[in-house]
């Protein structure tokens, strides 16, 4: 079953009649659809574009593992037409084409499809998010990627660098290095995350505001709440690859298959430490905040004190009483003020003899 995370909506096109609706692209990245087709086997490895208009069926080889990479899935009619000639339900293309982060993993009779968001910082250091499908079949993958960013060129590397356990093995472990890939994009991003998080903190610690601290922690947070809700709802759609109730992930590979639900609990174990951090950096504003306070009162207790006694003796020779000595002298004004002083600064010794200031 489908799982939807939190996404913030930037189109307010309605959503109501889309449960009969043709298929429709959802998202942003409106690029045309590009797909590279490569073909290996443990000697040899080919790597060809093909036209997204011929029927990437009639292209598999059987001799060979083949792994059609899709780079922008704005063609509707293609993608479509993709999904349905490997089986794949109108629901799965639906999300795969929707811009809410879907997660998902549909175990069919000839072909698993795997759907999950990618993660990553902008060139302008802004979070986002884009779709990223895989169908698996027998001897062949296709992954779908809504964004032009290059998720795969590590495992482009490797087949140049002639990796050995990649071009030996089938399919199912194709499939496992992407995910692997993908894996990396969630790595890079909690480790993004927290690196901003440990530079906020040493700017709290110094008390320097050079930020909007608290825009700026709540960014974070719903950075943190949506890669998690993603990865956690993953892990439970994953348990339906773990099935294997198709069978094609074969004995030797399921130990890979089962390493990957590893590694996403080692992102989450990051995410809770980003989480962690994040608590802490919010509890430490506010102490600062406290402590700035603290401080402000202080000083305005200070000048209070000093001019209390100040306050009294003008007061005092503010009555309008008949007989005041002071008042009739032809020095009460000079000695008022030498008055003055001399309190103001006996005050502001003792306070600070006390440590007040």
């Amino acid at each position: 079953m489908a799982k939807r995370t939190l996404k913030k909506r930037r189109h307010k096109q309605s959503r109501e009649s889309q449960f009969l609706s043709t298929p429709i692209y959802q998202g942003e990245n409106d690029i045309p659809t590009q797909i590279e087709l490569i073909q290996y086997d443990e000697l040899e490895i080919d790597v060809r574009n093909i036209s997204p208009d011929i029927d990437i069926m009639n292209e598999i080889k059987p001799n060979k593992i083949n792994w059609f990479k899709t780079v922008g899935v704005s063609d509707v009619t293609r993608i479509n037409q993709i999904c349905r000639g490997c089986g794949l339900h109108g629901f799965d293309i639906k999300d795969l084409l929707s811009d809410q982060d879907v997660v998902k993993a549909v175990v069919y009779d000839k072909v698993s499809f795997v759907l999950m968001p990618g993660f990553f910082f902008n060139t302008n250091g802004e979070f986002e998010s884009f779709q990223i499908g895989f169908i698996l079949g027998d001897n062949f993958v296709i992954s779908f990627q809504e964004s032009p960013m290059p998720v795969f060129d590590d495992v482009k590397k490797a087949f140049n660098d002639n990796h050995i356990p990649l071009r030996r093995n089938g399919a199912d472990f194709l499939l496992y290095v992407l995910l692997n890939s993908v894996n990396s994009l969630y790595m890079n991003a909690s480790i993004r995350i927290e690196d901003q998080l440990l530079d906020a903190e040493d700017q709290l610690i110094a008390q320097r505001n050079s930020l909007d601290i608290m825009n700026f922690l709540r960014a974070r947070r719903m950075e943190y709440i949506k890669m998690k809700r993603s990865i956690v709802s993953f892990r439970e759609e994953y348990s339906n690859l773990l099935r294997n109730s198709n069978k094609l992930i074969k004995d030797e590979n399921i130990v890979y298959i089962n390493d990957y639900d590893d590694k996403l609990r080692t992102v989450l174990s990051d995410l809770e430490a980003c989480h962690e951090l994040l608590v802490s950096l919010i509890d430490l504003h506010y102490s600062n905040s406290n402590m700035r306070m603290n401080e402000i009162m202080k000083r305005l207790t200070v000048v209070s004190t000093i001019f209390i006694p100040l306050t009294f003796l003008a007061g005092v020779w503010g009555m309008n009483f008949k007989f005041m000595p002071e008042t009739e002298s032809p020095y009460g004004y000079v000695f008022a003020w030498i008055t003055f002083i001399v309190v103001g600064l006996l005050a502001g010794y003792f306070l600070k003899k006390r440590n007040w200031f």
